[in-house]
């Protein structure tokens, strides 16, 4: 009888454990946080970042990268220097932008 509510007790701590997990990775994925990309520095455009209704007027310069599958450019780099990340991702054929000016 033991042995069997030391593993009952064993398998609900496990349950809350996922549950607990997947509670915080679902929440954190919804947030309207911006996640870089950290081998390159890439912030990818989100849906959300794409509906502002405004952008803020606050200078801080991002290089906007151009969707390849938009946009077909004949010289490097396929981008355009925005004044902020917001302005960046209002621009539909953004697919990520960089922190700073573009790359000559």
């Amino acid at each position: 009888m033991r042995n069997k509510t030391n593993s009952l007790i064993y398998i609900l701590i496990f349950v809350l454990l996922i549950a607990i997990i997947l509670y915080y990775t679902i929440s954190f994925s919804q947030n309207n946080i911006q996640i870089p990309d950290e081998t390159h520095g890439k912030t990818f455009c989100k849906p959300e970042d794409r509906n502002a209704e405004i952008c803020t007027e606050i200078y801080q310069p991002v290089c906007g990268w151009f969707d390849p599958a938009k946009i077909q450019c004949i010289r490097y780099p396929c981008a355009v220097i925005f004044g902020n990340p917001c302005s960046a991702c209002m621009d539909e054929n953004v697919l990520y932008y960089t922190e700073g000016e573009c790359p000559e």
